[in-house]
């Protein structure tokens, strides 16, 4: 499962979740995140929620959410791997 995946499942069921997130200025910062939705200025790639620990709704790049819930997931980048992920089964 993706992190994408799992955001997907928290838009869907309205879930509340804890994430780490990284700033496009490298700032990681931990937060509670409530109401969340996709962007509709953004699009998908962006989701908006309610954060506790600040009181206001923000936006987040999906991209740069490093943990959900305390669990890191694994980000594959095909075009790192090379021609070698076809021998992956």
């Amino acid at each position: 499962m993706t992190i994408e995946e799992v955001i997907d499942r928290a838009v869907q069921t309205n879930q509340s979740v804890e994430i780490e997130y990284c700033t496009r200025n490298g700032k990681v910062f931990s937060c509670e995140i409530s109401k969340i939705a996709y962007s509709p200025y953004y699009g998908g790639a962006y989701i908006q929620a309610y954060c506790s620990d600040w009181g206001v709704d923000r936006t987040f790049k999906v991209s740069r959410i490093l943990k959900v819930n305390g669990h890191s997931f694994s980000r594959i980048f095909w075009n790192q791997i090379g021609d070698d992920f076809k021998k992956i089964y």
